[in-house]
């Protein structure tokens, strides 16, 4: 999982990150107390959830979500901010979870139990790492299938095929033809090159 905060006051971004990695050790996370370097990071890598200050200099936490947003739709933004009068307006971004300093590790533990954008257990640095040929392909579809919170079976029902057909992409044991592949994108709200990993996965 990769995870960027963003809060002007660097301690408490720096506090934020210190409580994440508690809470989640294995994941990827980083910091910066600049609202225009968080969008310059979000052009290079998506992030799975963005933790977010709203009252900040030069440009508030709304708009930098909207930003983010229109570039990758399914990142989760959690704002933590000092001000309550902010959550009506937080939640028209259609945030995982409004959080009002100061926060802990519970809280930040409920809001990640919650995510409005379910996160792949599979990663493309594991696709790469780990896999290869038909199996590279059925981890991607997986991954896919995983961040859009779709269960084999639900998945199954969309394509109108078996639960096992789906087990058997997924494992690499079969491959789906080329129409198939084609709906399976479609489903999942994938490119053909993300899923054959032409392209990053993140775009």
């Amino acid at each position: 999982m990769r995870i960027l905060v963003v809060d002007d006051q660097p301690l408490i971004a720096e506090d934020i990150q210190d409580e994440l990695q508690k809470l989640l050790p294995n994941a990827d996370c980083a910091r910066t107390s600049d609202p225009q370097e968080a969008l310059r990071l979000c052009e290079t890598q998506q992030y799975d959830v963005i933790c977010m200050d709203i009252d900040m200099p030069g440009m508030n936490g709304l708009t930098l979500a909207k930003k983010i947003l229109d570039q990758h739709p399914y990142t989760n933004i959690i704002y933590i901010t000092g001000y309550d009068k902010y959550a009506l307006d937080s939640y028209r971004t259609y945030a995982s979870a409004f959080l009002v300093k100061p926060v802990n590790t519970e809280r930040l533990r409920e809001a990640f139990s919650h995510l409005r954008h379910p996160v792949s257990s599979i990663t493309e640095e594991m696709i790469r790492d780990n896999y290869s040929g038909n199996a590279a392909l059925g981890a991607r579809i997986r991954m896919f299938r995983e961040k859009r919170g779709l269960s084999r079976n639900e998945f199954a029902k969309q394509m109108n095929v078996s639960v096992q057909s789906v087990y058997r992409w997924e494992s690499g044991e079969r491959v789906p033809d080329i129409l198939t592949l084609l709906e399976i994108a479609r489903v999942l709200c994938a490119t053909m090159d993300q899923l054959t990993g032409t392209a990053s996965a993140d775009k």
